[in-house]
This record gives structure tokens, C-alpha cells and sequence, in this order.
């Protein structure tokens, strides 16, 4: 089938994505023994490359959107300035709840259009609509749309509060508790001591009214019934001052993704309605019974953990993405580099050089391994969320879950290390250019 055929609409590919223009590196492009053209058809598929296109348009004809890599701007003004393309994103409606449902990895292209833009700017956003927005989806129910639909709207503004200041990958060892209240039917929300503040929540420290918090449901029979998830609303929408019990603030400077405000939360004794409380995997009746359709607690919490997988999945990705860009930039650097060379001659690409593609071929291998393997991760992601909103409490259901955890893990690091190896490699041989802030490797 053609790619006319597949979407109504829709050009050939290679209408869409026209010829590179001449250059130095057209005697490069001319040796290629494949098309393409053809491999960014085969890589994203013809519907993302399609969608990805459209994305890209809308911001490069946004004078909102216009930067130069490196400038000097102060921190408040990236804050601000990285909120307000929020906001036009969201005027912009790249996509429709119904076309995420139709094809999920529309909603991975977006994250990644927008990553290569600014990685502040995708973690904004998809902080809001996926780890808040997607996790109050699958992890709650109908009684939560009106979260779904203020977030959308943004009427509020979400945060997903998983990490502690003690605690972060073992999420068995949190120490945040939700006390059921039968006389109020309220959970009260509490930090034991200040190592137990979530720390380092994106869009916390500046933006979000409400936080996804994840506590340890304690029942009025003094049982822990484990870790659950809770919509805590941590500041008033209209003025953005904190409500009370609630001590929020900012985590300051970091030494890259500024337009992001990280920040941190301490409760104390805060009450939110029993409704708040994500009740997919548990909930808890108005007299203070705990309920869940699962059996074994180890399930429960297995469907649980794939549901925090989402978070280590675009990780994996963001890691796989900024490789390369690494890549692409000193390969193309590395062509157009010339020097030394026969005597009287033209000097050698620096490219031709063993040493050079010792450096970098390995790490353009490594860049499409692990696309496949995030794409891979995001296949099975997707398919424990259909589950849960299926209400399936099967065994595969919940091996999954814990499977895409132990995967989700590995594959963070993984992608994490090997491309911090690999830009700083990219980094180093494109010699002093390679530090230039206009190269973006730095941040």
C-alpha cells in the first residue's frame, strides 16, 4: 500500500519531506545504498511521520517558539516563558483523546517532537496530561472525570509526587501516609518528618495546583494496606498560594531543563474527600473498609508498579533521543571536518579517520538498538494500561506490571548511561566546536 493510500489527505512521503539542499555533505548523502526516505518510513511509519510533521510546522511558524540555543536568559524568564508555550500547546490540540486511544504512540511522537525542541518544555506538558492526566485515567475511575476534564482544560494543573527526599525507587519504603476518617469520610494526608517531602516534582515548584501523591493507606483498624495514589490539591488555581497544611516550594537552579520547576511538598495533616483517593487496584467504603478486586497483595501491588512505569518508560526514550541528536550532529560535523591529507591534495574528512568512527558508529548503532527497545517498552506499557482499564486482575496482568517495572528499571539506566557516554564522545570529537552552546550539548 502506498502512502497516499494509507490517510486521506496525506502526500507521498517524499513530496512531504523534500531533498536536502546541496551542500557539503551531499557527496555523503550520494554514496547511500538505501533511500532515505524510505528508512524514516520504515523507522516512525507513514501516520507519525505525518503527525510529527504537522507538529513541527506549527512551531516553526510560531514566533512563541522562537529561541536561539545558549542565549542567556534568567531563570524566572525560562519559568515563564516555558509556561506560556505551555499554554499553546494546549490551544494548539495536537491531539485528541480519541486519536491517543486510536494509536498511543501518537502521544509518544509528541513528546518527542517537543523533546527535540526542549525537553523543559515536553516534561511540562506531558507531566500534566500524561503522569497526572494518564495515571488519574487508569488508575481511577468515573467518579474522577472532573480531575480529567479541568486538567485538560487547564482550569488546574498536575504533578505527579512519587519521589521523597529519603526515598524514591523503593516505593515500598515511602513514608508518606493517607489515615482514613470515617466520622468525615476524609483520608488525611501527613508527612511523618521532612525526609519524607516529595521531592523533585516537576511543574511543583512554580505551577501546579493539584498533586498526584502516593501515600500508605492506613484503615481505622490501624492496618497499612500499602502504597496508593491520592489527588491532593496543593495550591489554590486563582492565586496560586498554597492551601492550608501545605508547604510547598521551588528546588532552584539545576544545571539544565530550568523552564521545568522541580520542587517540593511537606503535608501536614492535610484532608481530602474519600473520593480523591485512585481507586483501580483498592478503594476504601465510607465506613473504612478496605476493598480490592485483587486477591494477592504482591498483584496488587505488580499492577500498581506498572502504572508508576510510565515515568521510566519516557525516560528511556528521552536518553534515546538526546543520543541522537549527539550523533547526528558530530557525524555530520565529522563529514564536513576536513583535515590533513596527501601532500598537494584535498584534506580528508575527518570521518574517514578509524579513530573518528571508532568513537561514533558504535553509538549510532547503540541510538537504533535502543529505539527499538524504548518503542518495545511502550508496546507492553500500553497494553498493561488497556488492561487496567479493562479491570483485567488476571496473572498476566499482573506479571506484567511487575515486569515492565524490572524492564522499565533497566532499560532508564541503560539508556541513560549509554548516552551520557555517548554525547560526551560526540562532544569530544568535534573538538571545540563541540562545546559551543549553539550545539546544545550541554544542556
Amino acid at each position: 500500500m502506498s502512502y497516499t493510500e494509507t490517510k486521506s489527505g496525506q502526500n507521498d512521503i517524499g513530496q512531504d519531506l523534500p531533498d536536502f539542499p546541496s551542500g557539503p555533505l551531499e557527496s555523503y548523502r550520494n554514496k547511500s545504498s538505501f533511500n532515505w526516505k524510505e528508512m524514516v518510513k520504515f523507522l516512525d511509519g507513514e501516520e507519525i511521520f505525518a503527525f510529527k510533521l504537522k507538529v513541527y510546522k506549527a512551531l516553526e511558524n510560531d514566533p512563541l517558539f522562537a529561541r536561539q540555543p545558549g542565549e542567556d536568559v534568567s531563570l524566572e524568564r525560562q519559568r515563564e516563558i516555558n509556561f506560556q508555550r505551555c499554554k499553546q500547546l494546549f490551544k494548539y490540540n495536537f491531539l485528541t483523546v480519541q486519536e491517543v486511544m486510536e494509536n498511543p504512540f501518537k502521544m509518544s511522537a509528541l513528546s518527542e517532537c517537543l523533546g527535540m525542541y526542549d525537553w523543559s518544555l515536553s516534561g511540562k506538558y506531558f507531566l500534566n496530561t500524561g503522569m497526572f492526566g494518564a495515571s488519574v485515567a487508569n488508575s481511577g475511575s468515573t467518579r474522577h472525570g472532573k480531575f480529567l476534564k479541568d486538567a485538560e482544560d487547564m482550569v488546574i494543573f498536575g504533578c505527579f509526587a512519587l519521589t521523597e527526599l529519603s526515598h524514591g525507587s523503593n516505593t515500598r519504603a515511602l513514608r508518606t501516609t493517607a489515615k482514613y476518617d470515617p466520622n468525615t469520610q476524609e483520608f488525611i494526608i501527613n508527612s511523618p518528618d521532612f525526609e519524607a517531602a516529595k521531592f523533585w516534582v516537576g511543574n511543583l515548584g512554580k505551577t501546579a495546583t493539584h498533586a498526584l501523591v502516593f501515600a500508605q493507606l492506613f484503615t481505622p483498624d490501624g492496618l497499612c494496606h500499602g502504597l496508593h495514589s491520592f489527588v491532593v490539591q496543593v495550591r489554590d488555581p486563582k492565586t496560586l498560594l498554597p492551601m492550608p497544611g501545605v508547604m510547598v516550594g521551588d528546588m532552584g537552579k539545576k544545571i539544565g531543563q530550568n523552564g521545568l520547576d522541580n520542587g517540593f511538598a511537606v503535608f501536614h495533616n492535610v484532608r481530602i474527600p474519600r473520593e480523591n483517593l485512585l481507586n483501580k487496584t483498592g478503594d476504601v467504603t465510607p465506613e473504612g473498609r478496605y476493598v480490592t478486586p485483587f486477591k494477592d497483595p504482591n498483584k496488587r501491588f505488580g499492577a500498581s508498579l506498572g502504572a508508576l512505569s510510565g515515568g521510566r518508560v519516557s525516560i528511556t526514550r528521552m536518553g534515546v533521543l538526546n543520543l541522537k541528536l549527539a550523533v547526528s550532529i558530530a557525524i555530520r560535523f565529522s563529514a564536513t571536518r576536513r583535515q590533513f591529507g596527501p601532500k598537494d591534495g584535498e584534506e580528508i574528512p575527518v570521518l574517514e579517520y578509524q579513530l573518528q568512527q571508532w568513537r561514533l558508529i558504535p553509538y549510532l548503532a547503540a541510538a537504533m538498538a535502543l529505539d527499538h527497545l524504548s518503542k518495545s517498552l511502550f508496546t507492553n506499557l500500553m497494553e498493561l494500561q488497556i488492561g487496567l482499564m479493562m479491570k483485567d486482575t488476571s496473572d498476566r496482568q499482573a506479571e506484567l506490571g511487575r515486569e515492565i517495572h524490572a524492564l522499565s528499571c533497566a532499560s532508564k539506566a541503560l539508556a541513560s548511561w549509554t548516552a551520557q557516554h555517548g554525547i560526551q564522545e560526540c562532544r569530544e570529537a568535534c573538538g571545540g566546536h563541540g562545546y559551543l552552546a549553539s550545539k546544545t550539548k550541554g544542556n
